[in-house]
């Protein structure tokens, strides 16, 4: 069985009680969304949601991105930024995030507390592959963000280690320190082809109403250098904010060094038993600046010595992938959710769309990541 949701346009002057599932700029949509189970809450520990998701309260993307929330019952919020630069392996990964509710995060015990002043304690894991794994932050981590005019920043700081993203909508730079060293410097900004934003807002779902999460997703190209080798790719910078559980999922995001970018997403809430999820959000080829659907696929993985072997695949496609490092998160509340990154070469990909099919041999070589997220965290 599959559920595919497709998200119509929002007009920004509709009442709350007027939207649809979600809305964006475009009619192609391409984010990860966490997935929602029903849940036993009272109705008033949601009273604070609509409020939360206003339209006018995130008017542009950097008001959502460059934001930290007061959040209600069962809140969660975090900011996620990639790079990947193809034909190389080189790749960057940044994550902080809190729930209003306590967790331990890998080895950080993260307290609930409240927003002081634009600023607000987090876990976070910022890690790069450059030859071999190196991992920057894996601790608690001061998040700020602040606004000076059209500029804004978000800064994540554990002592000698940051990463700080400034700027204003259409160009961004990010630099990460390790030990008091710069490692890794970008400009980012909008491709020349495709989508560079979405603003999307996940309400009064049919599994649990009350529920829902809010998130904007930057699809641009970067420049820069990583340990001072130069690199230029795709950036794919988001923050969410969410009144949901987590729950399994799987995410596949490949860039090919032509520009082309594969997105899948498959949600698990009943586990690895049918039926899963599929959003229309997040099934398409891009190709040239279009979108072309996946249709009917399936992911399998298997382990192969020690990398782990992936495999997407459909009546008109293949992508075979092959790992070759890896993140781990483990996030422990009242139960407990795992979470890997795993950094992703293609080893074969064909593409068909009517008389025409797409392979390595036009599109070149491509990496990417494969998000593998199992359990619940409420």
């Amino acid at each position: 069985m599959r559920w595919t949701w497709k998200f119509p346009h929002i007009a920004s002057h509709l009442p709350v009680s007027k939207w649809p599932v979600a809305w964006s700029n475009s009619k192609a949509f391409g984010s990860r969304v966490s997935l929602a189970l029903t849940s036993s809450w009272p109705a008033q520990h949601f009273k604070s949601f609509a409020d939360l998701f206003q339209s006018r309260h995130y008017a542009g993307p950097d008001d959502l991105f460059f934001s930290i929330d007061e959040l209600p019952a069962m809140g969660k919020e975090y900011w996620f930024l990639h790079f990947c630069a193809p034909p190389g392996q080189e790749q960057v990964v940044v994550t902080a995030g809190r729930s209003v509710d306590p967790v331990k995060v890998n080895a950080t015990e993260v307290e609930a507390m409240g927003t002081a002043k634009g600023s607000v304690t987090c876990a976070a894991v910022c890690w790069y592959h450059s030859q071999k794994r190196q991992v920057a932050i894996d601790s608690l981590a001061q998040v700020s963000v602040s606004k000076k005019g059209r500029g804004r920043s978000l800064a994540i700081r554990r002592g000698a280690n940051n990463v700080v993203m400034s700027g204003h909508y259409p160009h961004f730079s990010i630099s990460m320190q390790k030990g008091g060293r710069e490692v890794f410097r970008a400009h980012a900004h909008p491709p020349r082809h495709g989508m560079p934003y979405e603003k999307v807002h996940l309400l009064k779902n049919p599994l649990a109403p009350r529920l829902g999460a809010a998130m904007v997703n930057y699809y641009f190209d970067f420049e820069g250098k990583l340990e001072g080798k130069p690199l230029k790719g795709k950036a794919y910078l988001q923050k969410v904010v969410a009144v949901m559980p987590l729950a399994p999922w799987n995410w596949v995001r490949v860039h090919f060094t032509s520009g082309a970018v594969l997105d899948f997403f498959a949600g698990k809430p009943f586990g690895d038993q049918k039926p899963s999820m599929h959003f229309a959000s997040n099934d398409f080829f891009e190709v040239a600046g279009r979108r072309l659907r996946l249709g009917e696929v399936k992911l399998e993985s298997w382990l192969e010595g020690d990398r782990r072997r992936w495999v997407l695949s459909g009546p008109n496609l293949l992508l075979a992938m092959e790992s070759y490092s890896l993140q781990t998160f483990s996030m422990k509340q009242k139960t407990k959710f795992e979470y890997d990154e795993y950094l992703v070469r293609v080893t074969d990909f064909v593409y068909k769309h009517g008389p025409v099919s797409h392979t390595l041999a036009d599109l070149g070589p491509g990496v990417g990541l494969v998000e593998d997220a199992r359990g619940y965290l409420i």
